[in-house]
């Protein structure tokens, strides 16, 4: 298995993303082609280039003459560019009558309206980022990607087909490794064609071996996600897709991310999720109305059932035993879910100012619903047989903001749960406390479960709060101290180190000062429990502060629980806490 990892990561290109929520899978690109991103770098650097910096306006009337290179747009042109355009991580816009008498090239973005102006060139579209860093006060680029792209999700992908259309073979890991599957290996084709000018059409026929075995007697160890999607549109898309599942969901996701949850259970058998088989159909309409705000509304049915731990193979505790699988209510469920997307961030992949707010609303329903009995009336009322419904939802509010050159300051509001009607299933229920948001506590210090008695749940530390908040907020300082690695460079010295392509470049450390604060709790009339128009007392929540360093993703965190007695806990992560 693991020859198998470090031979998808020295393959890498693409990867296959599991969205848990829906279930879904699609192809996104962590990083431009080598090719593309040295071809870019070069005419950036060249002697000749003219090179701009952030928002930039061509007027009509007015012309650039040579090559033209834009990092960190957006570009509007309406004038005439003598030459060859290159933008660089930012949208190319294009108003009546412009023209460009050489090539068109995007990276990082899209280009708009290109039926508007006259191109003498080719015109080239690539949505994935240019990773670079800085050299010779903005004048020079260098080639940089950064190592947790390469770790995280490792895939191979061989493609055919031209700017407009692409089709490809796939293989890449399907998602985390976790107790269930072991590592999820997804496979097969991908077809994406450009049926009309602004309008395309994508196509996934997705295999998914899990190489842990046999789930269940219900289940194999082979799954599958098939999406096809009508989009119209780029910069303000509007589209409809289908898609069918076999997946392995998780039970919460709004933790750790994925990448660290994986990769905690492969080295440490520590699997810090519950998971359930979901298989089904989906249907999805979403639109873009505004560049900063996407809107979704699907319907989905889905067959979920309860399922086992295996013993997927550990580097470390390989012999300890896994913490088990907790059941679910199972059952057929019809879902109607609503979202909303509001990114107004300056960078998606190193923000450093804007807001990112994300909601989802879930109304769902079932008529053959089999809730377990092991879960106590303390807990939950009653499910009721043949009409079950609930309401759900689940918010995400971030922001960023530069304080100093230096410093920024971040907070989180994140929270959600029951809203409305019959109470929640077991695999729509949540807790805190753990690595994140709260890594002063313990896991799942705040969980709802006292009340269990069935060992099933107990040992399992099965999430069963109604509801859930939590606030995160720290203050993020900068140390100027860069590193790269280069395992191709030779004794030619630093002379030709601009032009020496780096495997990974790590940027300076941040010093990072944080506190987190939140509750989960039941809702209903009773002992602990709270009405549904209220929170929990301030006094109750569990808080923790702490320190740590951060290396562009990669940290390391001392936190310490304020309001109750628990020992100093140190924490890895292998992304921004958020």
């Amino acid at each position: 298995m693991i020859s198998l990892l470090f031979a998808l990561v020295t393959l890498q290109d693409t990867t296959i993303v599991i969205h848990a929520d829906s279930s879904s899978a699609t192809l996104e690109a962590r990083a431009l082609p080598r090719v593309v991103s040295e071809e870019v770098i070069r005419f950036y650097n060249a002697p000749g280039t003219t090179r701009l910096v952030g928002r930039t306006r061509l007027p009509r009337g007015n012309e650039w003459r040579g090559n033209v290179a834009v990092r960190s747009g957006p570009v509007l042109v309406a004038g005439r560019v003598q030459g060859s355009l290159v933008v660089i991580n930012g949208d190319l816009l294009f108003d009546s009558g412009a023209e460009v008498t050489g090539d068109v090239i995007v990276v990082g973005g899209t280009v708009n309206d290109s039926t508007k102006a006259r191109i003498g060139g080719e015109v080239r579209q690539y949505r994935e980022p240019l990773l670079y860093r800085l050299r010779h006060e903005g004048d020079e680029l260098v080639y940089a990607p950064n190592l947790r792209r390469r770790l995280f999700n490792p895939g191979a992908r061989v493609s055919w087909g031209d700017a407009d259309s692409r089709s490809s073979l796939t293989i890449a890991t399907g998602g985390t490794f976790n107790r269930i599957e072991g590592l999820p290996i997804v496979f097969g084709p991908l077809f994406d064609w450009k049926l009309h000018q602004n309008f395309r059409m994508r196509v996934d026929a997705l295999g998914v071996f899990r190489s842990a075995g046999d789930l269940s007697d219900k289940r194999s160890d082979l799954g599958y996600m098939v999406r096809g999607e009508l989009r119209s549109g780029d910069v303000r898309p509007v589209g409809f897709g289908l898609r069918a599942f076999d997946v392995v969901s998780p039970v919460e996701d709004w933790g750790l991310h994925d990448a660290e949850i994986g990769w905690s259970a492969f080295l440490f058998g520590r699997d810090y999720r519950d998971y359930f088989l979901n298989k089904g159909w989906a249907a999805r309409a979403f639109a873009q109305p505004e560049r900063q705000i996407a809107l979704s509304l699907e319907l989905r049915r889905e067959w979920q059932t309860s399922v086992a731990n295996q013993d997927p193979w550990t580097v470390f505790r390989n012999s300890e035993i896994w913490r088990p699988n907790p059941p679910i209510d199972e059952g057929h469920f019809t879902t109607i879910a609503a979202g909303a997307v509001l990114d107004t961030r300056n960078d998606p992949e190193e923000p450093t100012s804007g807001w990112l707010v994300r909601t989802t609303l879930e109304d769902s329903r079932s008529s053959d619903v089999v809730p377990h009995s092991g879960v106590p009336a303390s807990v939950r009322d009653s499910i009721p047989a043949g009409a079950y419904r609930y309401d759900r939802m689940f918010f995400d509010i971030r922001h960023w903001a530069r304080i100093s050159p230096s410093g920024r300051v971040n907070v989180r509001l994140v929270g959600g749960g029951w809203v409305g009607g019959d109470p929640l299933p077991l695999q729509r229920r949540l807790s805190l406390g753990g690595p994140d948001p709260m890594p002063g506590h313990p896991f799942r210090s705040s969980a709802c479960n006292t009340a269990f008695t069935d060992p099933t749940f107990t040992e399992a530390r099965v999430a069963a709060c109604d509801r859930v908040i939590a606030f995160q907020t720290e203050y993020r300082g900068h140390v100027k101290l860069n590193w790269s690695y280069n395992p191709s460079k030779d004794d030619k010295g630093d002379r030709d180190e601009g032009n020496v392509p780096r495997f990974f470049w790590l940027e300076g450390p941040d010093v990072v000062v944080f506190a987190d604060a939140g509750q989960a709790w039941l809702v209903g009339n009773g002992p602990n429990r709270l009405p549904a128009g209220r929170i929990p007392r301030f006094d109750s929540w569990l808080v923790d502060v702490g320190l740590g360093v951060d290396w562009g993703g990669f940290g390391v965190y001392i936190a310490k629980a304020v309001t109750t007695g628990e020992r100093l806990r140190f924490t890895a992560r292998l992304d921004h806490r958020f």
